[in-house]
């Protein structure tokens, strides 16, 4: 919403109300909260603000749901009614049936948001329904005065038949009141000759709705009759389709249609009384820009601000205070802004700027003017100086803006922080994890992993993996992490997951494939027994070309593919059954090895090895959780490794943490450990295998 959510809490507990609005601020929403503990305390803020929200807490509280619900309905029968319950048990129903909307558990964080969340949406669509019908009626108002003033004579018709004309048509045809004309049909106002000519007009426009314009004889209330040229315009007036005709007489000037519709045009889009674009307007401007940035187009920013001591002033000084305010700040904005950028009218208390000058210098230096400029502007009213507060919020429109909505609820929040917190300056909207949705999260992660790529920040972990049965040779699992701008390692944990639903984790198992390679190739060549296992995403099970790329990078490094062994997990495996088996297939053709990852997982998990064989399987997480205390996932490994064993695949124990669990794992059938307890991942492969 435009406005921070207005929430009125009926409930005896501070403490509940404050971890409420704490958890529902974290989904993103501006909350202003107020508690009434009684019917007088309700009664009281009721009259002070309209709230968005009633919740209404049903244990321990002196107020009834039915003494809420009544109170409400007295006053704004369109405001929902929240119930709230300390119990995970109560059927909503029965509350349902006095009059709320529905039951929330007050512990169920997650419910409480969704449900809230809800409600401000349908609050939000309310509040631009009004908005609109109040413009409309505005619009409609002035339109009826312009066409009133006009030169040119103007009529609308529905079927057929007369349903307005200004003054001037009402003049051209002798008619003293437009009473008289209401409900005539324009046939009457043909000359007989040209009656079938208006006819066929009529037919063809009903199918068509082109406009155009003709020329046609008429005849007046005393049957003279007067040639002239008209344009006719499908229009919808109260949700009827008519038509709109303007006639234009030789001799009277060429008449000023031109001017009637561009002033029509420009009213359309505009406040009237500030000339800024209203609110409607201004959103499809937003939804263009946020449109454009999805596509990789410029991205632009959005300034909102509010006059934030608003109510204080309209409650001092009146209705009448508040234009002149408006109509100063609206002048004060204008010396603000350059031709680069759009100015709004968002509600009484609102302005908007669009702008293309995304520069965060450039934004804090708009918004430092801004703040200025309207800080020392002065209204008068009568004797008195009216100062204005203003709150100045700011949010970049890029590629992962959802919708308008969004940008308006991050614009508000921003200006909400800075008259919350007292801040003199523009607060830039910047997002953190509770305030992204997961799209969100997965983009702007899939963006800094493709700068750090050009910017060679990512880097190679090895973790080695070592044989109970001393077998030779050197063997590590290959992990990525980033470094990021303050040169901390993240790990691909934080963020595998999130680039395999973008489509980034191709390019990011190509670039691990790449490094690797030529380490392997650098340090074979120094004599190290060294093979490598890499992880492959699900993104790189569907690649076709990768066996292709893969053979042509062995040759290239001048390294056998016998001394890789790609890693798939089990799942993914299963949800990509036919792409897997195809891709497996060619990589054993290039002799390179194969280990499925997360293996045990499922209920039979050696089924899996008979469609697509392995070399070697790597033991689930559950299985290994509490391996050394916990009977059942023992037995559980020694049954996999026994059943593997006539196969000749080998199975190796990873999340190896202690001691405890190392030397379980010796009497289980497990050929190859690996952990943290051992060695964790490592930028170095040095691990001495000789110990």
């Amino acid at each position: 919403m435009n406005h921070p959510l207005q929430l009125i809490f009926v409930d005896s507990s501070p403490n509940d109300v404050e971890q409420m609005v704490s958890s529902i601020k974290t989904s993103g929403i501006a909350v202003r909260s107020r508690i009434a503990q009684d019917a007088d305390d309700l009664t009281t803020l009721l009259a002070e603000a309209q709230p968005h929200i009633v919740l209404h807490a049903i244990e321990d509280n002196e107020v009834t749901l039915e003494q809420t619900v009544s109170t409400i309905n007295g006053r704004a029968p369109e405001i929902p009614i929240i119930a709230l319950t300390n119990s995970s048990e109560i059927d909503p129903v029965a509350y349902m049936q006095q009059g709320a909307t529905t039951l929330v558990n007050k512990s169920n964080t997650e419910h409480l948001q969704l449900v809230v969340n809800g409600a401000a949406k349908t609050q939000f669509h309310i509040q631009q329904l009004k908005e609109v019908a109040e413009n409309c009626g505005e619009l409609e108002t002035r339109c009826q005065k312009l066409m009133e003033s006009s030169r040119d004579a103007i009529c609308y018709l529905h079927e057929g038949m007369h349903t307005y004309a200004n003054s001037k048509y009402l003049e051209k045809f002798g008619h003293s009141n437009s009473e008289e004309l209401y409900g005539l049909s324009i046939m009457d106002l043909i000359s007989p000759d040209d009656q079938s000519k208006m006819k066929d007009l009529l037919k063809k426009f009903s199918k068509s709705k082109e406009a155009g314009e003709t020329t046609l004889t008429f005849k007046k209330e005393n049957e003279e009759t007067f040639t002239a040229k008209f344009s006719f315009n499908a229009v919808t007036v109260a949700s009827e389709e008519c038509i709109q005709i303007v006639i234009q007489s030789p001799g009277e000037g060429g008449g000023d249609t031109k001017e009637l519709e561009d002033q029509l045009s420009y009213l359309s889009e505009r406040d009237v009384h500030t000339g800024f674009y209203h609110r409607r307007s201004i959103m499809d401007q937003l939804d263009a820009a946020a449109n454009a940035a999805k596509q990789g187009k410029i991205s632009q920013a959005f300034i909102q601000i509010d006059i934030a001591n608003f109510n204080d002033i309209k409650d001092k000084f009146g209705i009448a205070a508040i234009d002149k305010v408006s109509s100063n700040v609206a002048n004060a904005l204008r010396e603000c802004c350059t031709e680069n950028e759009t100015l709004s009218k968002l509600t009484e208390e609102s302005f908007g700027v669009l702008t293309s000058n995304i520069d965060r210098k450039f934004l804090n230096a708009f918004g430092a003017n801004v703040i200025k400029q309207l800080g020392e502007l002065m209204t008068t009213s009568g004797s008195d100086y009216i100062s204005i507060k203003p709150a100045v919020g700011a949010v970049t429109i890029d590629q992962f803006t959802t919708d308008v909505p969004d940008i308006l609820n991050k614009a508000k929040n921003c200006c909400d922080e800075a008259w919350e917190n007292d801040k003199n300056e523009i607060v830039i909207y910047t997002p953190d994890d509770a305030q992204m949705g997961e799209q969100e999260k997965d983009e702007r992660w899939t963006l800094q992993l493709r700068e750090a790529v050009k910017e060679n920040r990512l880097a190679l972990l090895y973790q080695p993996i070592i044989s109970l049965h001393g077998e030779p040779g050197e063997r590590y699992q290959i992990y990525t992490a980033l470094h990021n701008k303050d040169n901390e390692l993240v790990p691909a944990s934080e963020f595998v997951m999130r680039i395999e639903r973008t489509g980034f984790g191709k390019m990011l198992d190509r670039w691990i494939i790449l490094n690797a390679l030529k380490k392997l190739s650098e340090l074979r060549t120094k004599g190290a027994d060294m093979r490598l296992f890499i992880k492959l995403s699900s993104n790189s099970i569907l690649d076709k070309d990768l066996p292709n790329w893969l053979e042509a990078q062995f040759k290239t490094n001048n390294i056998s593919p016998s001394f890789v062994c790609f890693e798939i997990k089990e799942q993914v495996l299963i949800s990509n059954f036919k792409e897997s088996k195809i891709l497996v297939s060619a990589l054993q053709e290039l002799k390179s090895e194969i280990a499925i990852d997360a293996f045990g997982a499922g209920d039979n998990p050696s089924k899996i090895l008979k469609a697509i064989p392995a070399n070697y399987v790597k033991i689930c997480h559950s299985l290994m959780s509490q391996v050394s205390e916990n009977q059942e996932n023992q037995n559980a490994i020694r049954e996999i490794a026994e059943a593997l064993k006539p196969m000749g695949t080998k199975v190796i124990a990873q999340f190896i943490e202690d001691a405890d669990t190392l030397s379980i794992l010796w009497s289980l059938g497990i050929n190859y450990t690996q952990g943290n307890f051992l060695q964790p991942p490592s930028e170095h492969p040095n691990y001495d295998f000789s110990l």
